[in-house]
């Protein structure tokens, strides 16, 4: 495995670790360490897809199920697939592979509106609160964590959007950290087999399922021809991976419990804790890199706490543009919010471009998906063609301490979903990440949200004007406080709250990379920003 370093690491009871950015890579890896894995295999994932990449993984889990690997697997149940005939396949394939329904809805694998309704009603915490895992442990010993779910999009293997994710390999006593959490959830009471469930059951009774007896049977539409023969190739898998590994000081494995808390949000949440202990401790600069940036309360107050006691703090975020983002919801809250997040908070928030220059580096499949698109268009929609939407959820502080994992700047992750992660106490592996981090902010990846250079010393009234029209759908005040900006041709880069900013800067609009002047998505991002203030504690 990984060309025998797992023994060694392990002899060594030393903790190695390994950023994995690619894909490809990540599927890969993934592939690899099923087929080597010995005596177990445990998988959490927030979503699990029946697509090319979602087959692949279960194919390889049945195979090493066959050869006496126990497999365990837990999926959310709200956003993974929800096909009885599927659940019943896998509940019978072979003894050694189980499968786990996290807060399925009343029993079912595929509940009526009539159902999920009825559920909502009876407790509607119990269907919001979610497990957003994401955690694979093979033999106790190998980890991989991160942002990265079961589906084509997160292994660089979709026509449309991908996303550009991390994920960190770990070898060593963490692993089994992360299995301990794991028979946390397996045991939690709303984890529910897929035996257990009343269309299940049904389906297993009278025998009318798929059974899937053949590799052909899993249809992975050519995919995965090369991937296989790479898997199996030692030499190629030490070389890509067995090379990255690194051993660092301290690494700890956090986790939120099973459910969350009690009550309705979670105000000790494990990981959130954690988390906010290593903001505190910054001293000079914090890096963060989320999907989504829609800061509760509780974080923006600790934001203006460190400011108090640290006035030079530099704190820089990396997160989504209007043009990549997959959550629209959550980006107009951002929307909304992101004046508050530039003039009071002092953050410096870069939003990643769809088709940034890097795009070659970090999505390297990018040409054969674009063939494979035009090769196989989609019936009824417009074809936008491959692009990159931000995934990852990192955080640096100081060059010190290190998180990746799959916890989102956002009040869901805080205070209402299941999360896990890698914390990391190792200047080297911290840097690794930051450079990571800040490739993905540089000028030619992503655009900068900055005030605009309102004349006459008007920045004050200005900004309490835009405060209070920006409530609105529409922006009634021609002078919003802030705006997107990109980099004059022959520019320097500079941070936003520099003197030379806005000579090296120009305003790039409210959403570049929109389609056309006032788009659908634009009108539904200026609705939502209107009418979504009640639903920010819960996106």
């Amino acid at each position: 495995m990984l060309g025998g370093n797992v023994d060694t690491i392990e002899a060594g009871q030393s903790n190695h670790l390994a950023i994995i950015g690619n894909g490809y890579d990540a599927l890969l890896l993934r592939v690899h360490l099923i087929r080597e894995a010995k005596r177990s295999i445990v998988v959490q994932t927030f979503i699990w897809t029946n697509d090319e990449s979602g087959r692949l993984l279960m194919y390889e889990l049945i195979e090493a199920a066959k050869r006496g690997v126990k497999v365990r697997i837990i999926a959310d149940h709200m956003v993974s697939e929800q096909n009885p005939e599927t659940a019943a396949f896998l509940a019978t394939v072979h003894p050694n592979l189980e499968v786990k329904h996290y807060r399925p809805t009343m029993a079912r694998m595929k509940a009526s509106f009539y159902h999920t309704i009825l559920a909502g009603i009876q407790s509607f915490r119990d269907v919001n609160q979610r497990m957003h895992n994401k955690l694979m442990v093979f033999d106790d010993a190998v980890m991989i964590t991160g942002g990265r779910n079961i589906e084509n999009t997160y292994y660089d293997h979709s026509r449309s959007m991908n996303f550009r994710d991390r994920d960190v390999l770990a070898i060593g006593p963490v692993a089994r950290e992360a299995s301990e959490s794991f028979e946390q959830f397996w045991a939690y009471r709303q984890s529910v087999p897929s035996r257990e469930l009343k269309d299940v059951v049904t389906l297993i009774a009278n025998g009318k399922y798929p059974h899937y007896a053949t590799r052909a049977d899993y249809d992975f539409g050519g995919y995965f021809d090369e991937l296989g023969r790479e898997a199996g190739d030692v030499a190629l898998i030490a070389k890509r991976f067995g090379t990255l590994l690194r051993p660092v000081e301290k690494v700890t494995f956090i986790s939120d419990e099973p459910g969350k808390s009690s009550g309705y949000f979670s105000r000790s949440a494990r990981i959130t804790r954690e988390l906010r202990k290593a903001l505190e401790q910054a001293k000079n600069d914090i890096v963060m890199q989320t999907p989504y940036l829609v800061l509760s309360k509780p974080a923006r107050k600790l934001i203006l706490d460190l400011r108090e006691k640290k006035p030079n703090l530099r704190i820089r975020i990396s997160s989504n543009s209007f043009a990549s983002t997959d959550n629209l919801l959550a980006y107009s809250a951002n929307y909304r919010l992101r004046s508050g997040y530039v003039e009071d908070l002092k953050l410096e928030v870069h939003e990643f471009r769809p088709l940034p220059d890097s795009l070659l580096t970090l999505f390297p499949r990018y040409p054969a998906m674009v063939i494979d698109a035009k090769s196989r268009p989609v019936s009824g929609k417009p074809a936008r063609g491959p692009f990159l939407c931000m995934h990852a959820k990192s955080l640096v502080v100081d060059d010190r301490v290190a998180y990746i994992g799959s916890y989102n700047l956002d009040p869901r992750s805080e205070s209402l979903n299941t999360e896990v992660g890698l914390l990391v106490e190792d200047a080297a592996f911290a840097r690794e990440l930051r450079e990571e981090i800040e490739r993905d902010m540089r000028a030619e990846n992503s655009w900068v949200i900055a005030r605009r250079a309102v004349p006459l010393g008007l920045d004050s009234l200005n900004s309490l004007i835009d405060g209070i029209l920006g409530l609105g759908p529409v922006d009634l005040w021609p002078v919003q406080n802030t705006t997107s900006f990109e980099l004059r041709p022959g520019g320097k880069e500079v941070p936003a709250g520099d003197p030379a900013f806005y000579q090296n800067y120009r305003e790039a609009g409210s959403f570049p990379g929109a389609d056309g002047a006032l788009s659908q998505k634009e009108i539904l991002t200026r609705l939502f920003k209107a009418v979504g203030s009640p639903l920010t504690p819960i996106l």
